[in-house]
């Protein structure tokens, strides 16, 4: 059906776009920022999937049928911004772990798994008549409990038998899911810490350290928070004690490993300054550790405090010639909360600014030598305010380098969830959005041209052109066979510079919308132009056929011209016109119409008809 295909134009538009960086992305929910509306939460974690929908745990409320549902909070967002209704209940998902009776069961940090699916370390959960502090949970890539997991998607762990604080938690190569916290004593004192290490199905692997659990004795490495691994699988925990920011290292079978720092001890003290307090730690390509906090000024002022390590446990005095850098406010105290590294080496810290009752998003850039990146932002800083007292707690960077930091609001009538997408680097990216097309054997088929610099695309279908999901995603060197039937969806591309088709063989009733998306080499994604097509049946019938000199028309619309094209095989256009349907009688839904065939020559040809951009085709025969 080559002649069909030669009528189709492609148009393809490349964008480079260029922005200030730390400034908010436009295209995220059209002001860069983001806030719960069906939902209402607290966001303590944050997790980017491959294909840059965000997913955010933490604790939260929503009425479904008159009940109020509470508990763990679990959510996840487009890339455009939108909540994606293709997850768990609507998008949110409230997961009630037993009644506690004075906790709300809470989602601390968040791990994803190379699967796609989704492990969630919270605290206070009941198993079996079995009470815990410290819970393991596993997700589908759906939002839905993995039931494999554990018992019925769920692991509860009493350590010390008080109420233990789990914070962070970590993957190892192997799959086996480590996380670290801190054990309760008595009176509410915490004088030991903790690292536990799980097998993947979420039984307690007994063979690390002492059962499954390592103890950390209080005077070493003080409170923990936070926990990274190596690409080799060593095990690096971060907190602070009473001399300064701590980190031990461990082995992938619980035992310490000494060589790191000074007999496994790494500390960055803050002589003269205040008391450090390590909130989060990330590993750069180079092996380096970086860590994220707050500084506690003698004065009394709080200030964000980045620092760097080098891989064997010692002060990278090649970051800002201390190992740290510290950025205070004149007005107002800012606590620092997550870390993340660029893939430059530049380091990005965020958390919040109080100022009095208000608070706002903060983040912060550093170079990678430790010194504020006057690039970013306003002198290196940027705030965001939403509503009241705006607290950031976590950061992701995206493929293409955009910021995304997660957090919520606390205002007198409760807590929302808030995000916010910076631009990161002033980078060009190219951006291509290609534009799809009908693909007119096919009711349900669209087509594009495949474009030099595109990494991988997605077919996105939505029922009402708002909510969008993926039928088909794939890169352009996946698939060259031939579409040789219509009783499945599929899809054919070959080598650069030809014509990609796709065939949704299960369309939704009625209206269907499509879109492609497109993720450039340089990371960006764009989205095509929207095409709707309605998948009910069509009225339009053609007669007689084979026609002589007269095609009759049946099952036009009555209220809208139609546009009328006939093409023979070969893709020449013989005829092209607007038809103005006569109704066949008062009253009547459809009416019909006569073409004047006379002057083609006796073939197979293709009849396409537009209403509306709806369009129709029949093939019919000239005698």
């Amino acid at each position: 059906m080559k002649s069909v295909f030669t009528l189709l134009f492609a148009v393809i538009l490349i964008k480079n776009v260029s922005a200030q960086p730390g400034s908010l992305d436009s295209s995220f929910d059209h002001d860069g920022k983001v806030v719960s509306q069906s939902y209402e939460g607290r966001a303590y974690a944050s997790l980017l999937q491959a294909d840059g929908k965000i997913i955010l745990g933490g604790s939260g409320s929503y009425y479904k049928a008159d009940k109020l549902l509470i508990g763990s909070l679990l959510v996840r967002y487009n890339i455009d911004g939108t909540l994606d209704f293709n997850f768990a209940d609507s998008g949110r998902g409230v997961y009630i772990l037993g009644d506690t009776g004075f906790y709300i069961p809470t989602i601390r940090a968040l791990a994803l798994q190379a699967d796609g699916k989704i492990v969630a370390l919270g605290d206070f959960a009941q198993q079996n008549g079995f009470f815990g502090s410290t819970s393991l949970m596993r997700f589908n890539a759906d939002g839905s409990a993995d039931k494999s997991f554990g018992i019925n998607g769920l692991t509860v762990t009493e350590i010390s038998g008080g109420p233990d604080k789990p914070k962070d938690i970590a993957l190892l190569p192997d799959g086996r899911i480590v996380i670290v916290g801190d054990l309760y004593s008595e009176f509410n004192q915490f004088d030991q810490s903790f690292i536990a290490c799980y097998l993947a199905d979420g039984i307690l692997d007994k063979s690390f350290g002492n059962t499954g659990v390592v103890r950390l004795v209080r005077e070493q490495i003080g409170t923990v928070n936070a926990v990274a691994v190596t690409t080799d699988g060593t095990i690096i925990a971060g907190g602070v004690n009473s001399n300064g920011e701590t980190l031990v290292r461990y082995n992938s079978n619980g035992t310490p490993d000494l060589s790191f720092g000074v007999n496994g001890l790494a500390t960055m003290l803050f002589e003269n300054l205040g008391a450090p307090g390590l909130n989060d730690i990330t590993i750069d390509k180079e092996g380096r550790i970086i860590t994220g906090g707050t500084l506690y000024l003698q004065s009394g002022k709080r200030a964000f405090l980045a620092g760097r390590f080098t891989e064997d446990g010692y002060p990278d005095n090649t970051f800002n010639s201390k190992g740290y850098i510290y950025t205070k406010f004149s007005a107002g105290d800012a606590y620092a909360n997550a870390v993340a590294v660029q893939e430059n080496g530049k380091v990005i810290v965020a958390g919040y600014l109080n100022v009095g009752d208000s608070g706002t998003f903060t983040v912060i850039r550093y170079t990678a030598n430790g010194a504020t990146d006057s690039a970013f932002g306003v002198n290196g800083i940027q705030n965001t305010f939403f509503y009241g007292q705006d607290i950031a707690y976590s950061i992701k960077i995206q493929p293409d380098g955009k910021i995304v930091l997660a957090g919520q609001a606390e205002m007198d009538t409760g807590s929302i969830v808030e995000i916010a997408r910076y631009y990161g680097d002033n980078s060009q990216k190219q951006i291509l959005i290609t534009k799809i097309r009908r693909w007119l054997q096919h009711h349900n088929g669209i087509v594009w041209d495949n474009t030099p610099g595109v990494k991988s695309y997605a077919v996105q279908r939505s029922a009402d052109g708002v909510r969008w999901s993926t039928v088909y995603a794939s890169s352009f060197t996946t698939h060259h066979s031939p579409l040789t039937t219509n009783s499945q969806s599929s899809i054919i591309n070959s080598q650069l510079s030809t014509i990609n088709y796709y065939n949704d063989a299960s369309p939704l009733p009625g209206t269907n919308y499509y879109r492609l998306q497109t993720t450039s080499v340089s990371g960006a994604v764009a989205n095509s132009n929207v095409i709707a097509i309605n998948n009910e049946p069509s009225t339009i019938s053609l007669s007689p056929n084979p026609a002589k000199n007269v095609l009759h028309i049946d099952g036009l619309s009555t209220s809208n011209q139609t546009k009328i094209t006939v093409v023979d095989l070969s893709g020449n256009v013989a005829i092209s016109q607007q038809l103005i349907p006569v109704p066949q009688q008062a009253g009547a839904n459809s009416s019909s119409c006569n073409l004047n065939i006379a002057s083609l020559k006796p073939g197979n040809y293709w009849l396409k008809l537009e209403v509306n951009g709806e369009v129709v085709t029949r093939q019919f025969v000239r005698e």
